[in-house]
């Protein structure tokens, strides 16, 4: 009896860890602001610069969506509200969905706006914002590194 209701236990702990996709968002809806900036990545430092399009779109309730383009094909997909955080990435084989607040070393997720804020002290992240309003997201210890247009 014991050994069922820890294989019971067991079962519902594991079911409890998945998380579901977040629903789709529909960034026509009222309350979102959407832009898009020319930018350029570089995922670490022995990797190749991809260039393409940057869409950075936030609701007034604080929810995020970022998404880096080539082509109009989508790189990386990242999205966050109180809920939690999702990302995909074309790169890498399926995606990461959890709870909570998002991981500090993903560079998608210091993109709170254009430019975005400072990273917080300690995250890894350096920012530097030239005066016409461009802006590079640098973590010299991996190498990554992203740099986006002017708004």
């Amino acid at each position: 009896m014991l050994l069922r209701w820890g294989l019971v236990g067991l079962l519902l702990g594991l079911m409890g860890c998945q998380t579901r996709p977040m629903k789709a968002w529909d960034l026509s809806q009222p309350g979102w602001l959407v832009r898009e900036v020319p930018a350029a990545w570089r995922p670490e430092a022995s990797a190749p610069e991809l260039t393409g399009e940057l869409m950075v779109a936030q609701h007034r309730d604080g929810a995020r969506f970022i998404q880096f383009s080539k082509q109009g094909v989508p790189v990386v997909t990242a999205r966050s509200d109180a809920a939690g955080w999702e990302l995909n990435s074309a790169l890498r084989k399926g995606g990461y969905r959890y709870p909570g607040r998002p991981p500090g070393r993903l560079v998608w997720f210091h993109v709170d706006g254009l430019p975005p804020s400072q990273p917080a002290a300690g995250s890894g992240w350096a920012l530097t914002v030239d005066a016409e309003g461009g802006w590079i997201l640098d973590d010299p210890r991996r190498g990554e590194r992203l740099e986006a247009a002017a708004p």
